[in-house]
């Protein structure tokens, strides 16, 4: 057959088009021959080439550069060739939006099961002129801080409300994966109940980020210690060092003993952490034993600085075990101050605590490092009278003293929420205490009237706070025996207190140290609160001259020394001079500086002459010790300002870890906003 026959062949077999082929698409349907189904399979083909894939599922990065993603999990192909981050999730348009102010926290119904969580402020300050669209968020007085602590749920602690609180603070996980039977959890929590209330789950661990998760935590919380153990005879005596003699002042804040007994533990699994312990510890040994080669303990300071380094340029680094290791080597610093370290973690460690929410309410590990932190900083200002960098206000202390909680166990250890507010009050009048003394640069004018008016209303509240403290305290927290100088048979000029824990002794001498500031603060009644001064000044010798507690001793030295600059007669003088001598003994801690600076101040003080100028006269009538220094205005003189100022926090100019911190990828929560999920 030739090309035309079979063409025509093919012609006559094709149908005509004015007949219905639907008939014969069905024939071709049911048609089971191999033709019939590869000329479909060709034709699907066809199809499927032609129609472009869309991407439904491509990450953020690629969007806004406007590439195709290839949907790879993890890190997609274009961001790992241009070495970009990529971000996940929804992409959110803020074009027509209109917004109120949000209330801080929304009420939640009594016996709800599910809490609700205001994120929209943070959401829309991810995308350029979305946090625009808001009002400034406006501080609160501490007036209205008092008033919200006096509803505050931790003093209700009904179970609801209790559940709601933890809630609002905790990572969101699946319930399923709760595993509380380990008995550590239990003692790193404070109490199981807290996170067992009803049918409310918490993942132990995951609250001490509330914008994140931490492995270092959990393992913590679960106590899956490391299976080896340390074999150097150098690192066991550097690590015994630190255990004995740092860590243990560490832990004077807190009940839990985190710093001495439970970290160390872990530490043989974290070599940055590690490091930092045994730079502690080379660093007490060389203070202790000048033959002690001090270059051990730069050694390790610096390879535990390089480590911390390279995990701040991580976005994924796990921030519990960073902050912990910066404000181990803070301690360093503050142990070597003649040094010139290789970075600031002193400043590092308060930024990275404010970067995970740590305030006086988290649990476990982050509020004993939060206690240590803001410690370190109340004795120094008390010290060089500087203002404390993190407001008191803000600490999210309880100061309800008058209202009984049925269930304080819930809260963990009362003892230590009633030191954790004697801190509060005297971080507050050491504040209070620089105004109070620059009010003395101000003439008798009626802005100086205005000024004395408001220094004295402030005062009188102090004094309350104190009061309310020292009725309502736990009896615990007390004295178990005081004899008065002349009962004793000794020839001692203090009275002999004895005080059986280590959160009564430290209690104690803030408690009196405020007292003290508060008579050298009084701006009128000079010769009463002399007085005040001297007592409150006896007691804290007492107390520093009966304790053998190694573990209290930074706290013991300033407030001796605060003390000391209130004594008048020679014998107490020489008999602190001899306090000094024995609390330091065979510690780390130097005493050199300040008997200098307090022989000084007593000399100053017995040199003043008969007759005073108006200006000395001045002084003298408001009850101000002319020894002192007081500061020619509102502001500290030049050189004498608190360093964590401008350096306390990540969002300054000015942060620590400059050409190193990296923003982590977790991180989610704005300061304010976190502040008012557990205000």
């Amino acid at each position: 057959m030739n090309l035309k026959t079979r063409s025509q062949a093919k012609a006559q077999r094709q149908p005509s088009p004015k007949i219905n082929s639907k008939p014969a698409a069905s024939k071709a349907k049911n048609d089971d021959s191999p033709r019939a189904s590869s000329a479909v399979r060709e034709k699907s083909t066809e199809i499927a080439d032609t129609k472009a894939k869309r991407v439904r599922t491509g990450c953020l990065t690629c969007r806004e550069r406007h590439l195709k993603c290839d949907e790879a999990l993890g890190r997609c192909l274009n961001c790992r060739k241009s070495d970009r981050v990529c971000r996940r999730g929804i992409r959110l348009n803020f074009i027509d939006i209109q917004t109120v102010a949000p209330p801080h926290t929304i009420a939640r119904p009594h016996g709800a099961k599910v809490t609700f969580r205001d994120d929209s402020r943070f959401i829309a300050s991810e995308y350029v002129g979305g946090s625009e669209r808001y009002p400034p968020l406006q501080p609160e007085s501490p007036i209205d801080e008092r008033r919200e602590l006096d509803h505050d749920a931790f003093n209700v602690l009904d179970h609801d409300q209790l559940a709601s609180l933890f809630q609002s603070v905790a990572h969101t996980f699946d319930p399923a994966a709760l595993d509380l039977s380990h008995a550590g959890a239990a003692d790193f929590l404070g109490a199981s109940e807290a996170w067992h209330i009803h049918d409310t789950h918490f993942l132990p661990g995951d609250e001490l980020l509330p914008h994140g998760t931490s492995a270092f935590a959990r393992r913590l919380v679960a106590r899956q210690y490391p299976p080896t153990s340390l074999c150097d005879p150098e690192q066991i005596l550097l690590l015994r060092a630190y255990v004995d003699e740092v860590g243990c002042w560490m832990d004077s804040l807190v009940s839990t003993r985190y710093f001495s007994h439970i970290l160390p533990m872990h530490a043989l699994g974290e070599p940055v952490l590690l490091k930092a312990f045994l730079a502690c510890g080379a660093r007490h040994l060389s203070l202790v034993d000048p033959s002690f080669d001090v270059n051990k303990a730069t050694k390790h300071y610096d390879e535990a600085t390089e480590d911390l380094m390279i995990a701040m340029h991580d976005p994924n680094r796990d921030s519990v075990l960073c902050t912990t290791a910066a404000l181990v080597l803070s301690i360093y610093e503050i142990m070597a101050p003649q040094q010139s370290p290789s970075a600031n973690h002193i400043a590092g460690s308060r930024a990275l605590i404010r970067e995970c929410g740590w305030t006086a309410r988290t649990p476990g590990l982050g509020g004993a490092s939060f206690w240590i932190s803001v410690g370190m900083e109340l004795l120094s200002a008390l010290h060089y009278k500087w203002t404390l960098s993190w407001n008191p206000d803000t600490w999210g202390v309880d100061m309800n003293m008058h209202q009984h909680t049925p269930h304080a166990h819930l809260l963990g250890n009362s003892e230590e929420l009633w030191l954790h507010r004697i801190i509060y009050i005297c971080a507050k009048i050491a504040n209070f205490r620089i105004t109070a003394e620059s009010l003395q640069s101000i003439n008798g004018s009626l802005s100086y009237a205005n000024e004395l008016s408001d220094v004295y209303t402030e005062w009188s509240h102090y004094e309350l706070l104190c009061q309310q403290w020292h009725e309502h305290a736990p009896r615990t927290l007390k004295p178990l025996g005081h004899v008065a100088p002349w009962q004793a048979q000794n020839t001692s000029s203090f009275p002999w207190i004895w005080l059986p824990s280590r959160l009564a002794t430290v209690s104690q001498l803030f408690y009196h140290t405020a007292c003290l500031m508060l008579g050298k603060a009084h701006p009128l009644q000079a010769e009463y609160h002399r007085k005040m001064q001297q007592t409150h000044a006896h007691d804290i010798c007492g107390i520093a001259a009966n304790t053998k507690d190694k573990g209290i001793i930074n706290v013991s030295i300033r407030c001796l020394a605060l003390a000391a600059e209130c004594l008048k007669t020679e014998d107490s003088q020489k008999e602190v001079l001899a306090i000094f001598d024995t609390l330091v003994k065979n510690t780390s801690w130097h005493a050199g500086p300040i008997q200098e600076e307090l022989k000084q101040i007593w000399g100053g003080s017995q040199s003043q002459p008969e007759t005073m100028d108006p200006t000395q006269l001045y002084h003298h009538h408001f009850g101000l010790d002319p020894g002192l220094s007081i500061p020619k205005g509102p502001e500290f003189p030049p050189g004498l300002s608190n360093p964590l100022l401008d350096v306390g926090d990540f969002s300054m100019e000015n942060h620590p870890y400059q050409e190193h911190y990296v923003a982590p990828h977790h991180h989610g929560l704005d300061p304010h906003l976190f502040s008012s999920y557990i205000s």
